[in-house]
């Protein structure tokens, strides 16, 4: 759709702020959650001039956003809007590691997410974008999801495990395995048959061996992989607890069976579990959770088992979270060097 828009005639081809208003307004654009693409030579004109003012940004090839309206978009939704603006304008661009895992629903680790990763030739040389990285990987099966070409589920968390630390690294490989069904031995074979020799490999087995589809997201498995990393024995996850009286079971993220026999229990805490967008009044549904939580932990420690709680925050230094954890009496062993 072209936009016939009037423009003041002066040298300085000076852009009110309101011009670039009606053209993303003219063209449905951001009212419908997408980025500005423009296929027609005029719209891409009038881009590259409003980009010139500032009252654009230039993410791609023929793709614009507000910058307002980027600037407040969430990372997972950058990569998502981003991603499919890009499939529109170049078909055959082949999506791969964290892009592609988010697509896939496997993972999401925000630090891996500041930009759009691709699949580049060897041979190919490309304009450099701010929001999109060029990974020179072998491209191994593709898969097609909707408008997007991926590199397949397994192959897309290989490239993971051998590139990026084994704290988020290990979130990837958890993801496959709960929403794939893939066990390590699975990924463990299709890394020997389709990924010898690459670069990173060795670090990609050493998370294979660490994968549990039974962590519920991301964060828990962050928070797993400051354990290993931090000589802390590897939990069981989502511990069951069976209540007296055959009145059902509690539920922990992560326990240690203890030499007594009971259970040394640890609970991951973002706002999320307090939080219930059902209610409408939250602080007071926030109240009621954290009662149950405290009346939930009250009640484990009468059957003997102990509970510690603890925030993803704890975790970014791994000595001082494995000192902690280390003082409830957790069990140790040796701290995994991370290559």
């Amino acid at each position: 759709m072209t936009v016939m828009v009037r423009v003041m005639s002066n040298k300085a081809k000076h852009f009110p702020k309101s011009y670039a208003k009606m053209l993303f307004s003219a063209l449905g654009i951001h009212h419908d959650e997408q980025l500005l693409i423009t296929t027609d030579p005029w719209d891409e004109r009038r881009a590259r001039e409003l980009m010139q003012e500032e009252l654009l940004i230039r993410l791609y090839n023929h793709v614009y956003a507000d910058p307002v309206y980027w600037n407040h978009l969430d990372v997972e939704a950058r990569i998502f809007q981003l991603a499919s603006a890009i499939a529109t304008v170049e078909p055959d661009a082949i999506f791969c590691g964290s892009t592609a895992a988010l697509l896939y629903g496997i993972g999401s680790a925000y630090s891996l997410l500041n930009a759009v990763q691709m699949l580049l030739p060897r041979s190919t040389r490309r304009d450099t974008y701010e929001f999109v990285e060029y990974r020179r990987w072998r491209p191994g099966e593709l898969w097609r999801l909707g408008p997007f070409t991926l590199t397949d589920p397994y192959r897309t968390v290989v490239d993971i495990a051998r590139a990026s630390a084994f704290r988020y690294a290990l979130g990837y490989a958890d993801g496959l395995a709960r929403e794939y069904d893939v066990d390590r031995e699975e990924l463990r074979a299709y890394a020997q048959a389709n990924c010898r020799g690459l670069h990173g490999i060795a670090r990609a087995f050493g998370v294979f061996e660490h994968m549990d589809g039974r962590s519920d997201n991301g964060g828990e498995s962050e928070a797993r992989a400051a354990m290993i990393l931090a000589g802390v024995v590897a939990p069981e996850l989502q511990v069951e607890i069976a209540r007296p009286g055959n009145a059902g079971y509690y539920l922990a993220d992560y326990g240690w069976r203890m030499p007594d026999g009971s259970w040394m229990l640890a609970e991951l805490h973002g706002l999320g579990k307090f939080e219930d967008e059902t209610q409408k009044d939250l602080e007071h549904a926030a109240a009621k959770t954290y009662r149950a939580a405290l009346l939930r932990d009250a009640n484990l420690r009468a059957m003997g088992h102990n509970v510690i709680h603890f925030k993803l925050s704890d975790t970014y230094d791994v000595e001082e979270f494995g000192a902690m954890m280390r003082g409830y009496g957790i069990p140790t062993t040796k701290p995994f060097a991370d290559s």
